[in-house]
C-alpha cells in the first residue's frame, strides 16, 4: 500500500515505514559515503598524478554532497518528529540509538568542513563537481594541513565504524528481535 503524502505509510507485509524523502535520503547517503571510502582507497593505489586530483575533486564534491544531504535529513526528521516507533527497545536502547544518529549526523557534517579546511591549508581550491567554487576558510598552513589530515582521517574511520554498528544493530533487529526496525527504511516496494 502507498500513500501519496509524505507521512509515514502503514503496510501490512512490512510494518511502519518512515517517509519516502528520508528512506530516499538514507540509502543515498548511504551510497556515497561507500563511493567517497572507495575513492579514497583507490586513488592512495594510484601514481599518476593526473587521475589522483581528478579522484580527489570527486572525492571532494561527493563529500559535501553528502554533508549536504545531511542536512536535508536533519530537516525532514524535524518536518516528521516524533517519529512513531518501528521496534519495542527499552528506554537505554532507544537512547543509544538516537545518540548513534545524532553522532553520524554530527560525522556526515563534520568530515567535509575537515576536508574543506584541509584542501584549502593544501592550497587546493574546492568546488562542487566543478559547477560552483567555494571559498577559502583557513589560509594556506602545511602545519595545519596536517592537524587536519590526521583529524579528517580519524574522524572517517569513526565514521565506518558506527556505520558498521548502525547496519549491524539494523541486522539485529531484523533477524533477532524480528521487529520492523529495518522494514521502516527499505525503499517500499512497487505493487
Amino acid at each position: 500500500m502507498h500513500s501519496t503524502s509524505e507521512s509515514p505509510v502503514i503496510d501490512s507485509s512490512a510494518g511502519l515505514r518512515r517517509p519516502r524523502p528520508m528512506v530516499f535520503l538514507h540509502w543515498a547517503t548511504a551510497l556515497l559515503i561507500a563511493l567517497v571510502i572507495g575513492i579514497a582507497f583507490v586513488r592512495d593505489g594510484v601514481e599518476e598524478k593526473a587521475l589522483r586530483a581528478t579522484l580527489m575533486n570527486i572525492h571532494r564534491s561527493i563529500g559535501l554532497t553528502i554533508a549536504l544531504l545531511a542536512m536535508a535529513r536533519i530537516v525532514v526528521r524535524l518536518a516528521h518528529r516524533p517519529l512513531p516507533p518501528t521496534g519495542d527497545m527499552s528506554p537505554l536502547a532507544r537512547l543509544a540509538a538516537e545518540l548513534a544518529h545524532l553522532a553520524l549526523y554530527v560525522l556526515l557534517m563534520a568530515l567535509p568542513l575537515i576536508g574543506w579546511a584541509l584542501s584549502c591549508a593544501h592550497g587546493k581550491p574546492v568546488s562542487l563537481f566543478g559547477l560552483v567554487t567555494l571559498p577559502v576558510i583557513v589560509e594556506e598552513d602545511e602545519d595545519l594541513a596536517d592537524d587536519l589530515a590526521e583529524y579528517h582521517e580519524n574522524a572517517a574511520w569513526l565514521l565506518i565504524g558506527l556505520v558498521g554498528v548502525h547496519a549491524a544493530a539494523a541486522l539485529y533487529h531484523h533477524f533477532v528481535r524480528r521487529d520492523n526496525v529495518l522494514r521502516a527504511m527499505l525503499p517500499a516496494r512497487q505493487s
